[in-house]
């Protein structure tokens, strides 16, 4: 992964938004309940695209894949524990995972 990618506001845009911060402020019951929520949202909006998408009807399999990633990415900020309350968390927040690729990777 290249620095850039690997910045946690480049993989999940929704972090770069003020209201993550307030979003995060939120007691920790009830953002684990609104995750709850959303991650049902995710799940349903994503069966949606998939029936859309083999029923190829493209503009709407479009709009529930959106509707799917953006409420996956609000339920990671819930999720997440606001870095300024983790200092043991490194800087990018992100947690190193094996790569899934069956090449080796690019020396770009």
């Amino acid at each position: 992964m290249t620095a850039r990618s690997s910045r946690r506001e480049v993989r999940n845009p929704v972090l770069a938004l003020p209201a993550a911060r307030a979003l995060q402020a939120l007691p920790p019951e009830v953002r684990e309940h609104l995750a709850q929520l959303l991650g049902e949202l995710a799940a349903d909006a994503q069966g949606r695209a998939t029936v859309a998408w083999q029923t190829h009807k493209a503009p709407m399999a479009a709009y529930w894949k959106a509707c799917a990633v953006y409420s996956g990415h609000l339920r990671r900020v819930l999720r997440a524990t606001p870095p300024e309350l983790s200092p043991s968390r490194p800087e990018n927040g992100l947690r190193a995972r094996p790569s899934r690729s069956p090449f080796p990777p690019s020396s770009r």
